[in-house]
């Protein structure tokens, strides 16, 4: 069709994971030659294979009732004129689907396509071409000839390095050096700074942070919890209790909103109207609390608003809560670790009708606010059973913004720690189902992590600078802190072998292993059991608690200690999240042992002349060498050639995953079911219909 119609048609496939570009194109033109297309001759320049590794287009163009795989035929406009499921739809594996039964697509699509066409050519030149045989290449395709450069003219071959640059840090150890080239085999080397240069250094010393001050105390803000592990600030005070809820009065127009976790009673509780005459507390939890919200080790919120996502996509001011267990029902069954982060949607003032809150007979607690209220969760994943962390991602490339970064304690239950792991809940399935076919799940086995193993519980802080794009992760188990660029790693291959728990045996469910992840294995160390992170609001400091009672801020850019306070002495031993007040850039604490909310109350005076403040411990000399060096290369080798922390050795083989590996291992125990309909709209067995009734 596409040279039939000397090129005016073309054609998109898009990839979501399970293999990469390259090898799907190979896939493509193989079929072509097999199921006798295109006169015999292998396909050259049809189809585009284009990586949508955010979704964007799948979840702009094929949201329910358009499964995977689904077609669309866009006009000159780019609008649709045409939607249909394909013949290929329900089969676990692109293979599995038979050639005969394939080619059932050929020709339902090109009738469609000659229907715009024609429309289009009557429009601009009054004829049709109605009756072109598509299995005959009526053109040939030139390729241009590519003209061979010498060495000494290809851009990026460059073989000399630059001088080295000045060291990164004006204390301590001088951090590093970096020389660089426009080469893309090797455009960076690092070294630590000379010990010629770090002789002259002065020590890093302390200095003075605005949220400790020189001079502070704290505040006890909410007490009698159930060994709170996390906190966080709701982004959209009032928007899920409004003025009444189970029976009580609220006032959301005054104060913030501080969701805490609380891991003994499975529960969320809400500390309403904090710091003013009307603050409260309400807890809540999920009725199948034994699954969803089973010892609750953290949550987090969507906080991204104002973004272009359509309204009935955009997942702003959702929460996804993290589960320290292993899918036991609370001890009332052999667990199958079939466990992972759950999502809801906490807006109830402005969804009655969704039941994103039920009673205790399943109705929408939004229509009877006099009852008893209980969580309904949006969507869930089980991918990370054992998890003490989690992070949303302020991304704004997928359509949903439902993406969570979580840390999963068991790993590839090898015994050597666990593992980094992204989920993508994609298109959330909504209270009330149990649809889990659409989601992109990815792990990073090279981002290892490992908890306190001296705690029976504990939390793993986590979270995303924003601008930088890198997720800072607190490692209690090597006492310190991973900082991991999420915007690197290349998919590898299926993880449905190596890790065979998962939500759903449908391709359209990608679990894939990504692997060359940029990352600095030790952006803090020397730390006693971290547990919470939190930036402050202008991302230039990262608060790190150990859960001894220690409290540290880092300065983001250089790594370096500014300032430190210790908590142990006013009795804070068991430290768990922190969080910084969207308001006013306090900093807040859960401390798991004394069941209580603390707001550290930074204060500062004048001592010895000095008022409180830092100066930045980076080299002046060193980020405008370091900016220079980034544009140089990139401009001559590509976006994102230029890279501080990348392994340019790591290379991936990416494989398509073999329709063998989506048999789902699970047992009958529970949730987990080897019926292939549990997780999907078609059917569910019976403990799955359990739980999505609540009953």
């Amino acid at each position: 069709v596409h040279d039939a119609t000397d090129g005016r048609i073309n054609f998109v496939t898009s990839l979501k994971g399970g293999g990469n570009c390259e090898d799907w194109a190979e896939v493509y033109q193989g079929d072509a030659l097999s199921m006798g297309l295109n006169g015999g001759v292998r396909p050259s320049t049809m189809p585009l294979t284009v990586e949508d590794s955010s979704l964007d287009l799948r979840d702009r163009f094929f949201t329910p009732p358009y499964p995977h795989p689904s077609y669309i035929i866009l006009d000159e406009n780019l609008k649709v004129t045409y939607k249909s499921v394909g013949p290929c739809c329900g089969y676990v594996s692109y293979y599995a689907c038979t050639d005969d039964v394939a080619l059932g697509l050929d020709k339902m699509l090109t009738d469609k396509i000659y229907e715009v066409y024609d429309k289009q050519m009557s429009n601009l030149f009054g004829v049709t071409t109605t009756g072109a045989d598509p299995t005959v290449a009526t053109s040939t395709t030139t390729v241009a000839a590519t003209t061979i450069l010498s060495q000494q003219q290809q851009p990026c071959q460059s073989t000399t390095y630059s001088e080295w640059s000045a060291c990164s840090k004006t204390c301590g150890d001088g951090g590093i050096q970096f020389r660089f080239r426009a080469n893309s085999d090797l455009p960076v080397e690092t070294q630590p700074c000379p010990a010629i240069v770090t002789a002259t250094l002065p020590t890093c010393t302390e200095q003075c942070v605005a949220e400790f001050g020189n001079d502070f105390d704290v505040s006890v803000v909410a007490s009698d919890l159930a060994s709170p592990r996390d906190l966080a600030f709701h982004p959209t005070p009032g928007v899920h209790l409004g003025t009444y809820s189970e029976g009580r009065t609220f006032h959301p127009d005054g104060g913030q909103e501080l969701w805490v976790a609380n891991g003994f009673n499975h529960s969320v509780s809400i500390i309403a109207s904090l710091g003013t005459e009307h603050q409260t507390t309400i807890s809540r939890l999920d009725r199948g609390y034994y699954h969803y919200m089973n010892n609750i080790t953290a949550l987090a919120f969507n906080t991204v608003k104002g973004t272009s996502r359509n309204a009935d996509q955009d997942t702003f001011n959702y929460f996804a809560v993290c589960n320290d267990n292993i899918n036991d029902y609370a001890g009332t069954k052999e667990p199958n670790y079939f466990m992972g982060p759950t999502l809801y949607d906490s807006d109830t003032v402005n969804k009655p009708g969704q039941k994103n809150t039920v009673n205790r007979i399943g109705e929408d607690c939004a229509l009877n606010p006099a009852d008893e209220c209980f969580f309904l969760h949006a969507d869930m994943l089980h991918e990370s059973p054992a998890c003490i962390g989690i992070a949303h991602d302020p991304e704004i490339e997928t359509s949903y913004g439902a993406v969570y970064w979580a840390f999963d304690a068991t790993g590839d239950n090898s015994g050597d720690g666990g593992q980094l792991v992204r989920f993508d809940f994609s298109q959330p399935h909504g209270p009330g189902s149990m649809d889990h076919s659409i989601a992109q799940v990815r792990r990073y086995p090279e981002v290892k992590l490992y908890r306190d193993d001296t705690n029976g519980y504990g939390h793993a802080g986590m979270v995303v600078h924003p601008e930088k794009r890198v997720l800072f992760v607190a490692n209690p188990g090597k006492g310190n802190v991973v900082a991991v660029h999420i915007d690197t790693g290349k998919y590898t291959r299926t993880a449905r072998e190596e890790y065979p728990i998962f939500s759903n045996r449908l391709p359209s469910f990608e679990y894939s292993i990504y692997e060359c992840v940029e990352q600095n294995e030790i952006f803090a160390s020397g730390l006693v059991n971290p547990s919470g992170l939190a930036l402050s609001l202008d991302g230039t400091r990262l608060f790190v608690a150990e859960r001894g009672g220690r409290i540290v801020a880092f300065e983001v850019d250089s790594g370096v200690i500014l300032q430190s306070i210790d908590l142990s002495s006013k009795g804070y031993t068991s430290i768990g999240g922190l969080a910084v007040s969207p308001e006013t850039g306090a900093l807040y604490f859960v401390d798991m042992d004394t069941n209580t909310v603390v707001r550290i109350n930074g204060a500062s005076r004048i001592i010895d002349g000095d008022q409180c403040g830092y100066r930045s411990r980076i080299n002046s000399n060193f980020q405008p060498s370091l900016s220079k060096a980034r544009s140089r290369v990139d401009s001559e080798c590509g976006r994102d050639t230029f890279s501080l922390v990348r392994d340019y050795a790591c290379e991936v083989d990416g494989t398509i995953p073999n329709g063998t590996l989506f048999e789902q291992v699970h047992t009958d125990t529970g949730y987990a079911s080897d019926n292939p309909d549990v997780q999907s709209m078609a059917g569910m067995d019976e403990a799955a219909a359990l739980l999505a009734n609540r009953t």
